[in-house]
């Protein structure tokens, strides 16, 4: 996620307490009984059919499954909260008229909610039950919003809106949607052939993978769409909310091509078989990352050139934090909000990067891209929480602060950029500027990408020493896990710069070297 804009659109704390807890005077009704005609789905898969009720703003939602031989309960529960934006926001509270029936016969079946987040379904002996709620339109977290039905489209993050099987995450998906007749909808999941009288189908492997693809529907002209290519991948633009805001939807895709183009000849690959970018055209939040997409509230009145920290920032997670991620990251732990010390890491340094491929995009002079970092070394030597709080500390307790960025004042996104700074420039330095800390994020990427699982606390900087060639732990524990003061002077001056950024006036050959393949356009 990004935390730069996440608080420039957002309503008024009661506004959003009032779309919160807006009564649900309807339980499901009639309407709801169209959404269980469908075919029967392989015996494994959960099945998701979902259906807006445009007049009231809520969302009808359905799930089947088979029941686990001699099972006599089945645990149904709702996440607490959504990856990337981590603070707890207990989405089942805005649950309306659980039910639960057999579905060979229709009959009702016992259900209790057994705790915040969890519903026991009964099985009474029936070999595969249906699940049946409601949500209204839901407050947004700090990154996305969560559901959010109107008139003409709708925003769903899958987290807030889809339970699983408790303890069976792994059980494949489809999700079948229902929708008006004029409408459309927008996913990264895989496409299939939706059965009679729905809209559209698709297939997820597992329920992370579900949870983790936004879903957009909405009127054809309510949602618009550009695509460009990437080394022969289809990466997808979806406009939707206030779209007739925009003046020129085709000035985005050649921008974000740079971008793309820029972060993959980083990374050296492209983990995905698509990608989307959905821009929410004046939502609330900042910006949320996804496997094969990212959620982005996007200003209309800022030029593209002037998003692209924006969008490579959220662009750059689908390497740094969904497949290079802390092992507690991946699988997901839904209920209990999991800590590690490395979410500098995960954001920090992914906003480091941002910051990289739009100079290397060539979207940003060399004289903007180093303003930024004299900029960023002021307001980190100017903030007293430096002096308090490590990165690592404010990684660990963020679930304590409620704000997804930190903690005791001290963000781990401006820590960790600046931190991704001075162990780039180490590393060019370390290995003659044959190494940066580009290869440490390949290296990552090669040993953890699922289904591969995710690095381990002390990784990092174990990686970082093996890429050096020579330890260094010394720096990343003073960089990471202590309060000393960052050492930017030392760090600078191995690109044969002062403290503000400026050139060295006895900078040696080896120094403006590494300066020029630290600072330079295109690779």
């Amino acid at each position: 996620m990004n935390s730069r804009l996440h608080m420039r659109r957002l309503l008024p704390l009661p506004v959003l307490l009032i779309l919160g807890l807006m009564p649900i005077v309807a339980c499901l009704n009639s309407s709801t009984s169209a959404i269980s005609q469908r075919q029967p789905a392989p015996r494994n898969q959960v099945v998701y059919t979902l259906k807006p009720l445009l007049s009231e703003g809520r969302l009808d939602v359905r799930i089947e499954l088979s029941v686990p031989p001699d099972a006599a309960t089945v645990q149904m529960q709702l996440p607490v909260w959504s990856p990337g934006d981590y603070h707890v926001q207990n989405f089942a509270r805005y649950v309306k008229a659980f039910k639960a029936s057999a579905t060979e016969t229709g009959a009702s079946l016992e259900a209790d909610h057994a705790d915040a987040n969890t519903w026991t379904v009964r099985t009474a002996g029936t070999k595969r039950i249906a699940i049946t709620y409601s949500l209204p339109t839901t407050p947004p977290g700090f990154f996305s919003e969560n559901v959010a039905i109107s008139q003409t489209q709708g925003f769903v993050n899958g987290p807030a809106a889809l339970m699983y099987v408790a303890g069976q995450k792994e059980r494949p998906a489809r999700l079948v949607l229902e929708l008006p007749a004029d409408w459309r909808a927008e996913t990264p999941l895989a496409s299939e052939t939706p059965p009679a009288g729905m809209t559209a189908a698709y297939s997820a492997p597992d329920y992370d993978t579900l949870a983790d693809s936004p879903l957009v529907f909405g009127a054809k002209k309510a949602l618009v769409t550009r695509e460009f290519r990437v080394r022969n991948i289809v990466h997808s633009l979806v406009f939707f909310d206030h779209v007739e805001e925009i003046r020129d939807f085709d000035q985005y895709a050649p921008v974000l091509q740079k971008i793309v183009e820029a972060e993959t000849e980083i990374m050296g690959s492209a983990p995905y078989p698509r990608y989307t970018f959905f821009c929410d055209v004046d939502g609330r939040g900042g910006g949320l990352e996804h496997l094969n997409s990212c959620r982005v509230a996007l200003s209309p009145d800022d030029a593209p050139t002037r998003e692209a920290p924006f969008f490579a920032h959220e662009f750059f997670h689908c390497w740094n934090i969904k497949r290079i991620r802390p092992a507690v990251l991946g699988p997901f732990d839904y209920v209990h909000p999991p800590r590690t010390r490395n979410l500098w890491f995960a954001e920090g340094v992914t906003e480091y990067y941002a910051r990289v491929a739009v100079r290397r995009a060539d979207l940003i002079s060399e004289q903007g891209f180093l303003t930024h970092f004299r900029r960023m070394i002021s307001r980190h030597q100017s903030n007293p929480a430096r002096l308090r709080v490590t990165a690592d500390e404010a990684s660990q307790r963020v679930w304590e602060s409620g704000n997804s960025s930190g903690f005791g004042g001290l963000s781990y996104y401006d820590k960790g950029e600046l931190i991704g700074l001075c162990l780039d420039l180490s590393l060019r330095n370390a290995t003659g500027n044959r190494k940066s800390l580009d290869d440490v994020m390949r290296l990552l990427m090669q040993r953890h990408s699922p289904p591969k699982p995710g690095y381990g606390e002390d990784e990092i900087r174990d990686t970082i020493s093996e890429v050096a060639g020579k330890d260094m732990s010394e720096l990343y524990n003073r960089l990471a896990r202590s309060v000393a003061e960052m050492p930017f002077a030392e760090c600078l001056a191995y690109a044969g710069m002062d403290i503000n950024l400026a050139p060295l006036p006895n900078a040696t050959e080896a120094q403006i070297a590494l300066r020029k393949s630290w600072v330079k356009a295109k690779l």
